[in-house]
């Protein structure tokens, strides 16, 4: 990737250093110097199992306070950033965790989904292309795709869309998905529906690819099933 984040790194792991070091009252402190990481991690990840985002949120960032680089922490912390509708938060932890690990493709996913949701819409589409170019990846491809159809840049939409599809080679309805909402955008309809039928044909048992082909009329079965190359 050509991704400077290893630049920050130290930074950032300075930064969650000291903001995790104060969160908590005396108590909390307490337990943060007695509780093994391992058992703090295991109560986090239960209170995420069972909805309870804020409690969990607190858990890992016990755990980052006395270790910032935990690419575990950092991830389940990120996520329940995102859920708590904290997206900025969530992007300097994602960030922190690429810097580590640059050529996981999920947390980059998760790295551009924060900064789109922040607002951050530059760095969010410039981190998916270099992403997908370095690694010829057909999702970094299709998130660059469904986020400029969101900013109503269909031209950026078509040609991250067209390279998914390429990179992809029909094993997933994902691409043709997002192409289908291009189409649909651009008023042409007969080319949603032949995107959605490539779709199918990729991934018959899909939910979304069904739902959408009965929108149009259609009834899911074999004879729906389209080549990409038709």
């Amino acid at each position: 990737m050509n991704m400077n984040f290893q630049a920050r790194t130290i930074l950032l792991l300075v930064a969650f250093g000291a903001i995790f070091s104060v969160i908590g009252c005396d108590s909390a402190q307490k337990t943060l110097q007695t509780t093994p990481p391992q058992i703090l991690v295991k109560k986090a990840d239960h209170a995420m199992r069972y909805g309870r985002i804020e409690e969990a949120a607190d858990y890992y960032s016990k755990v980052l306070a006395n270790a910032p680089g935990n690419i575990y922490a950092l991830t389940k912390y990120g996520e329940c950033m995102l859920k708590m509708g904290e997206p900025g938060k969530a992007a300097v932890a994602f960030e922190t965790a690429v810097a580590s690990k640059p050529e996981d493709s999920n947390l980059v996913y998760l790295l551009a989904r924060s900064e789109y949701e922040n607002g951050q819409y530059d760095r969010a589409f410039e981190l998916l292309r270099a992403f997908a170019l370095d690694n010829d990846d057909a999702t970094a491809w299709t998130l660059l795709a469904e986020y400029s159809l969101q900013l109503d840049d269909p031209d950026t939409a078509s040609h991250a869309v067209q390279r998914a599809i390429e990179l992809d080679g029909n094993s997933t309805a994902g691409p043709y998905l997002t192409a289908a909402n291009l189409a649909e955008r651009l008023g042409n309809d007969q080319e949603a529906l032949r995107r959605l039928r490539q779709a199918y044909g990729c991934e018959p048992t899909n939910a979304e690819v069904d739902r959408r082909l009965r929108e149009y009329g259609e009834i899911p079965g074999p004879s729906l099933t389209l080549g990409a190359d038709e």
